[in-house]
């Protein structure tokens, strides 16, 4: 048994137009007639003719306009170019070969087509597909992200559901423009040095901006500080130019409570400012945080909790962390949070072997932040890299007083339980104590 598919086209201002026919044979379910030279600018009738062993049965025709029923050749995309102005937008510019493609330039104009873009931005795994509006060869189109490279692919087809859609064009890639970062960094300190008449040298701290947020290659960071009473500030330290891969500065405040503030550019324009307040070096310091815990979750992580001081005001956390050294400076690890937060998976800078001092401190708004809770912790613990070194301090009679430096916090590898001491006489084991 085969199914024969009769395809008769005439030209719609000419009835008595002789016809043209075009046939394909399957025993599937679909087969794809080719009309030649001929135009799909005349009605098509459709039927189908099913030969089987008792005979012939046709289908009533199924007749319009030919372009409805034509899957429209793909079209060429020649460039995917940003809009300096509109950084969530891209100009999509692309054409076809006319006598290929039955659609004219005034019926496109007249949204005559339905298409479609897919787009899927550099390391996107799954493409996005959206309807577009094609009224002309160059189309603006503003579904993206700022400053991200994106992949693209046009089809068409022509008027609505009943037409099938066009194979896809070829790729083309094209950058969206920056915009002004959509956050600020943020933005925390630290106080290095307190001198006698209560003058601070403080380091800024802050973490780069996520791409996500950046929108953009951030150029400059801006600092500015103030004291409380207004006082102008003349000495930004190391604060004044910083560029892209900056993320600290130190500068002297006087101490009076002050504040600081970061702002990021790009091209494009300012971020919003964080701004993170210091407290006086005579104002008595808020309360810490209660019931702080940190507990391993393997080798490079841990979780830390702690309770939120009882009928104070908080207006969010900053917890630190960093690798207790000896011999070696190490680097202060930290995240601010929200008041909301209580708890942080630490996975950071953490190995095991290694020990940390672990803090957090409370925020109070403008009153900047309260004194902090510590403890030490490992994430796992081992034996010591060396031991002690022992010296005889004094020999008495049947005694001896021996005295021993202790073992360099790097070379612990965990907290020290007890020392035992072992010794031994001429002809005698040794003891141990």
């Amino acid at each position: 048994m085969s199914v024969f598919l009769s395809l008769s086209g005439v030209q719609s201002s000419s009835p008595n137009s002789s016809l043209k026919t075009f046939t394909c044979t399957t025993s599937g379910l679909s087969c794809t007639a080719g009309i030649g030279r001929s135009t799909v600018r005349i009605d098509f009738c459709i039927s189908i003719i099913l030969h089987g062993v008792s005979g012939n049965v046709s289908s009533a025709p199924r007749c319009q306009l030919g372009r409805k029923e034509v899957i429209l050749p793909p079209v060429v995309l020649n460039s995917v170019q940003q809009v300096s102005d509109s950084p969530e937008c891209l100009n999509v510019s692309w054409s076809r070969v006319l006598h290929l493609f039955p659609v004219a330039e005034t019926e496109i104009k007249n949204g005559h087509l339905n298409s479609q873009i897919e787009f899927a931005a550099k390391g996107q795994v799954n493409a996005q597909v959206r309807n577009v509006t094609v009224s002309g060869l160059c189309i603006l189109v503003c579904l993206f992200r700022p400053d991200t490279l994106y992949t693209i692919r046009l089809r068409h087809r022509y008027q609505g559901p009943a037409s099938p859609w066009s194979q896809w064009s070829n790729a083309v890639q094209g950058r969206t423009a920056e915009d002004a970062p959509s956050a600020a960094p943020v933005l925390w300190r630290e106080v290095l040095h307190t001198s006698k008449n209560g003058w601070r040298l403080v380091s800024l701290l802050w973490k780069p901006l996520p791409l996500s947020q950046a929108n953009g290659r951030v150029v400059l960071y801006n600092v500015n500080c103030q004291a409380e009473n207004d006082q102008i500030l003349s000495d930004y330290g190391s604060c004044r130019k910083l560029q892209h891969a900056n993320t600290s500065c130190s500068l002297p405040l006087p101490p009076r409570r002050c504040s600081c503030s970061l702002t990021a550019s790009t091209i494009a324009g300012m971020s919003p400012e964080d701004r993170v307040w210091i407290q006086g070096s005579s104002e008595t310091e808020t309360p810490p945080p209660a019931k702080l815990t940190a507990t391993p979750l393997g080798d490079s992580s841990m979780e830390v909790r702690w309770t939120s001081p009882p009928d104070l005001s908080v207006s969010g956390f900053v917890v630190e962390w960093f690798a207790v050294r000896e011999k070696t400076s190490s680097i202060l690890h930290w995240e601010k949070l929200n008041s909301s937060c209580t708890r942080l998976i630490i996975a950071e800078g953490v190995k095991p072997l290694e020990r940390y001092t672990v803090s957090v401190k409370a925020l109070y708004g403008e009153q900047g932040a309260g004194k902090n809770i510590t403890l030490h912790v490992y994430t796992r613990e081992g034996t010591p890299s060396a031991g002690p070194n022992v010296q005889v301090e004094h020999i008495y009679g049947s005694s001896v007083e021996l005295s021993w430096s202790p073992v360099p916090v790097e070379l612990l590898n965990g907290f020290i339980r007890n020392y035992t001491l072992f010794y031994t006489t001429k002809h005698r084991l040794a003891n141990s104590e």
